[in-house]
């Protein structure tokens, strides 16, 4: 089989050939991924999937258009460049189209890539699922899992001599257990780019106990609340905050991050001193592409520095436009505290009255220039009466913004943690966090 490198450059020479002066961008994707999925304390189904997706732009000045197909084989690449160049000529001149790049210098990537994770025996998948349900079994609940390993090769090639290849893999296991009587959940995770770094037993061990420990849980009234957020919860938080760091929509004054009478709030600290967020996809904790989707070398960049905004995301078209310089689009990102504490459960020992939240659910953009959200606590909630934890608590749906609750924060662990993703290249790092005046706006019916 050829590289994908290889198939991008193949397309971008079909292009040339097929329409002269024309642009192209090609990004091609070949890989494998295989599951393992248990509910109800049974293995229900696993398999393997390939992973192969080849996406084509063409670019005709300022018309372009975009196709892709899974067929990566010549014959069907003849076929994918007619159709691109056909809808490139019926497209509407696009007035913030920039062209495609050249040749670019990428850094060595940080450790995306592991080998053993690539070649795993599917044998792995079905044992750690056997484990996760024994112990859903040995505590009486009902056990429900994923065991995922994937690896990739992107190649990316444009007319104008960009060439780039990377490589990644992928380990994930995730395990929710529900108690009899419908009244307790729990979930837990692990991700990493290595499949020796996931225990399923150990995952499923804290998913049972959460969901035991939150049985019967007790309603308490909406309200603004002292809570310490395990990192999916603030991973999510993470996520919504950086989709508002966009430069143009704050140099628009739509945004946020706008400053009053004009600019933005860039040099302002809008989060709590001592938390810093940055991207640096040859960390060895947050490793990624060195390049993004464009093909534009990224560099290890800082958002905030102990609170302080340093940069918004900026892309080729808004440099171009009102200055500056692109950022790329990172797919890496960590939220890091200094003179952090050494556990979850330091933080919960320094709280005399508040809630522990495991995760959030179903989260979504109420009011997108405060910054805010809406979503459900979901899994394990828990009260927290003079630093111990002493009862379960009923779901809530909350409001509130990531900027704010970053500002309260008063405390977060010294260990960060990589949280699953839905998007395969994405790798988010973050810590436990200690926040005040959480908004729990109303009450949840939701186990």
């Amino acid at each position: 089989m050829r590289k994908p490198k290889e198939i991008a450059a193949s397309l971008v020479e079909r292009v040339k050939r097929a329409e002269r002066g024309a642009q192209a961008l090609v990004r091609a994707e070949v890989g494998s991924e295989s599951f393992t999925r248990y509910a109800v304390n049974e293995i229900t189904s696993a398999g393997e999937t390939d992973i192969a997706e080849v996406v084509l732009t063409v670019a005709l000045g300022p018309k372009h258009a975009t196709v892709r197909t899974s067929q990566l084989d010549e014959s069907a690449h003849e076929e994918l460049v007619a159709k691109a160049v056909a809808m490139a000529k019926l497209a509407p001149d696009d007035p913030e189209w920039m062209p495609v790049l050249g040749p670019q210098s990428y850094r060595e990537p940080g450790p995306a890539y592991d080998a053993a994770t690539a070649k795993v025996d599917p044998q792995v998948g079905a044992d750690g699922a056997r484990a996760a349900i024994a112990v859903a079994k040995e505590k009486g609940v009902q056990g429900a899992g994923f065991l995922t390993t994937c690896s990739w090769e992107v190649g990316l090639a444009s007319s104008e001599g960009l060439a780039a290849e990377h490589r990644g893999s992928r380990a994930e296991v995730s395990s929710t257990a529900r108690t009899t009587d419908g009244t307790g959940s729990g979930w837990a995770a692990q991700s990493s780019h290595r499949v020796a770094d996931v225990d399923a037993r150990k995952v499923a061990a804290r998913a049972v106990d959460k969901a035991v420990a939150s049985q019967k849980p007790r309603e308490l009234d909406p309200g603004k609340y002292t809570v310490v957020l395990e990192p999916a919860c603030v991973a999510t938080l993470v996520s919504f905050l950086k989709d508002a760091m966009d430069a143009r929509t704050a140099e628009e004054q739509r945004s946020y991050f706008a400053k009053a009478g004009g600019g933005t709030r860039v040099g302002e600290r809008l989060l709590a001193k001592g938390l810093s967020m940055k991207s640096d996809p040859f960390d060895a904790a947050t490793p990624g592409a060195p390049f993004d989707g464009e093909g534009l070398a990224l560099a290890p960049t800082t958002w905030f520095d102990s609170g302080e905004l340093k940069l918004l995301s900026r892309s080729r078209y808004w440099a171009k436009k009102a200055g500056g310089a692109p950022t790329g689009r990172h797919e890496s990102l960590a939220l890091v505290g200094a003179d952090g504490r050494s556990s979850v459960d330091d933080l919960v020992a320094s709280v005399d009255k508040g809630l522990l939240v495991t995760r959030f659910w179903y989260v979504r953009w109420l009011e997108p220039k405060t910054m805010t959200i809406t979503g459900l606590t979901r899994d394990g909630v828990f009260l927290i009466e003079k630093g111990k934890v002493t009862a379960p608590v009923a779901n809530f749906r909350f409001n509130d913004a990531p900027v704010r609750v970053f500002a309260s924060a008063t405390g977060w662990t010294a260990e960060t943690v990589r949280v699953p993703s839905y998007d395969r290249d994405a790798v988010t790092r973050v810590p436990g966090l200690l926040a005040h005046d959480f908004f729990m706006a109303s009450k949840s019916a939701a186990v």
